[in-house]
């Protein structure tokens, strides 16, 4: 293995692609995470990646982790729906089958968070709070995390999210708006659930807005095949939860953002905005789990300029937060992981300077990074919205 040791501060999907990435190239890699454990908060809803994401994962995993994420990812929407609160159709059109893995796939968070980390046993340090990084007289960088630990490497990662540590200090100008707030819930599938809900919400990506701005989108998260089949087939051994079937759902709902409400008060105001709904919407808000319940913050970063700190570096929301309008916040991450291994690898693996090769990536991920961030803020429903007014289309 290189002695080239890089330091990833932070354990979500880019960060963890990364190290798997740098350790597929055989580079040593520590990854830092401040939660106790992998699972230690709600991880959350289903990821839609597209191409890029997919392709990014391939590129980094080992072959039969890849296998695994595609054999345990969700099973793909097959139509495309906009309704009233009645289920009226306003927009509807099917969506061709795509065989998960080619050109995208739908993802359970968590599962994939931990097939991740499969493999990284020694290389993630759970439990460690990052506070800020000391630029080497001599080259590289020191880490250093509450409690008065510190840890030395060649070049650090900040992979800690919107609210980075690592770009406070790095870019203490780089601004990030908060663009607005919806609520998430989930909703377990049961046989008599599913047979009661109305087809159009199931399998389907959809939309139910009320006038005002009060909308729900309601996502089926169903593994391709049961996680303990999948897992025995492919990564014997792999610690991957086997979460049974839900409905995971995000809300939008008008008025003050529900600072410090409880769960149970937030599945609360979601049953109540959607009272007079159909009854298929209203059951699965009803049938949620109030404390899988949580307010989701969208945050949006504004463009920055290149930085000139030759050991430090940034990927994912850490410096390009977006809205999930358009779905591209985890492809771009996944991206900006896929990208940075391999220019390190090459740069170790031909003797070259990490610094160049972190200037390449940062010089590529602003470009592609940032294009992204603006096309997000577009109204995320603007084109189907325009078609539904056409009646040319």
């Amino acid at each position: 293995m290189d002695d080239t040791h890089i330091l990833v501060m932070g354990g979500g999907l880019a960060g963890l692609c990364l190290a798997q990435g740098l350790r597929q190239a055989g580079l040593r890699v520590t990854l830092y995470e401040r939660d106790p454990s992998a699972a230690h908060r709600p991880q959350g809803y289903r990821i839609s990646l597209k191409d890029t994401g997919a392709q990014a994962l391939r590129a980094c995993l080992p072959d039969h982790l890849f296998d695994l994420a595609v054999a345990t990812s969700i099973r793909p929407a097959n139509r495309m729906i906009f309704m009233e609160t009645d289920l009226r159709p306003k927009f509807a059109k099917d969506i061709p089958y795509a065989r998960p893995g080619v050109t995208g796939l739908g993802v359970n968070r968590l599962t994939l968070r931990e097939i991740l980390m499969t493999g990284l046993a020694g290389s993630v340090r759970f439990g460690m709070d990052y506070r800020r990084y000391e630029p080497l007289a001599g080259g590289g960088v020191r880490a250093h995390f509450a409690g008065g630990q510190s840890a030395d490497g060649d070049l650090l990662v900040g992979a800690d999210g919107a609210g980075s540590r690592v770009r406070a200090q790095l870019l203490p100008g780089a601004v990030v708006d908060e663009l607005g707030w919806a609520l998430y819930g989930k909703t377990w599938i049961t046989p008599e659930l599913l047979a009661a809900t109305p087809p159009e919400l199931v399998d389907s990506f959809n939309r139910v807005s009320a006038p005002g701005g009060t909308a729900i989108a309601i996502a089926t998260c169903r593994p391709l095949t049961p996680v303990p089949e999948a897992v025995a087939r492919h990564a014997p051994g792999a610690q991957v939860t086997d979460v049974p079937g839900y409905f995971s759902w995000t809300m939008t709902v008008p008025g003050p953002r529900p600072d410090g409400a409880p769960p149970a008060e937030l599945h609360g105001l979601a049953r109540q905005t959607v009272r007079g709904w159909h009854e298929g919407v209203r059951r699965i808000v009803d049938e949620a789990d109030p404390e899988a319940t949580f307010v989701l913050r969208t945050h949006s970063a504004r463009r920055v300029a290149a930085w000139d700190e030759p050991a430090v570096t940034l990927i994912g929301d850490a410096v390009h937060s977006m809205s999930p309008g358009r779905g591209e916040g985890a492809n771009i991450g996944l991206r900006d992981a896929r990208l940075l291994s391999e220019l390190l690898a090459g740069a170790a693996a031909g003797g070259r300077p990490l610094a160049t090769a972190k200037s390449a990536y940062e010089r590529r991920m602003l470009d592609y990074a940032f294009a992204a961030v603006e096309a997000s803020r577009e109204h995320p429903f603007a084109a189907a919205n325009r078609q539904d007014r056409d009646p040319s289309h």
